[in-house]
């Protein structure tokens, strides 16, 4: 196997620098037209929710409770996203998208630790988003009371209209377009460099015939006149 000369192979890589160069420039491009053409701008708009004590006795809250609370946390979760809430929210507010829809645009988590639970909501539309998540929080409070027969559900923050898409990165996508161009660009110099089997210096013909070389013919330029 041929030993691998790092020195020959930066010099080689610094030889293709203007077509690392494009490669870049072109990753760069690319981004500028995905980001500001291509790609769809998504809003993120969130609510959450806390679970607090049954308010329909007026004593305070225990230690039960709370493990009464935490336990519900999952339960609560799926309910938040189940056809009963959501298609209550679509009809609500005149959605023109079915549960299927609405479903993957709702995302649901809890905070660790603690009685919060957090309702994202994703839509192009920031306003929309901003009420679909405000009515899931006000449907699901009020179906929890029918489906369990308590009261232990409080809005903590209403969602907000955002002015950012949450998927748009600029810079971030600005710097794995140029990355990959980079790195693209690399791999094909790389590759012509372990292929490529031409004689290049004296070192290369003892390297592959095994012979010391006796002698070399200089380059002739032929002087101007």
């Amino acid at each position: 196997m041929e030993e691998f000369n790092i020195l020959e192979f930066l010099k080689y890589y610094w030889s293709k620098i203007l077509f690392v160069g494009l490669f870049i420039a072109i990753g760069l491009i690319g981004s500028y037209i995905y980001t500001f053409s291509t790609q769809v701008p998504v809003y993120q708009s969130q609510t959450s929710l806390v679970l607090t004590k049954n308010e329909s006795n007026n004593n305070t809250i225990t230690q039960t409770d709370i493990s009464i609370n935490k336990n519900l946390l999952s339960t609560y979760r799926q309910i938040i996203k189940s056809r009963r809430i959501l298609e209550a929210v679509i009809k609500n507010i005149y959605l023109d998208i079915d549960y299927e829809t609405l479903s993957k645009q709702v995302e649901v988590s809890s905070v660790e630790d603690t009685e919060l639970i957090v309702i994202s909501v994703y839509n192009e539309n920031n306003k929309l988003a901003k009420y679909i998540a405000d009515e899931i929080a006000n449907v699901f409070k009020n179906e929890i009371v029918e489906i369990y027969n308590i009261e232990n559900v409080s809005i903590i923050d209403k969602a907000l209209i955002s002015d950012k898409p949450y998927n748009v990165h600029v810079l971030k996508q600005f710097i794995m377009g140029a990355g990959f161009g980079f790195i693209i660009s690399s791999l094909i110099i790389a590759f012509f460099f372990f292929i490529d089997d031409s004689i290049k210096t004296e070192e290369d013909i003892e390297t592959k015939i095994g012979l010391p070389v006796l002698g070399s013919v200089p380059k002739y330029e032929k002087k101007k006149r």
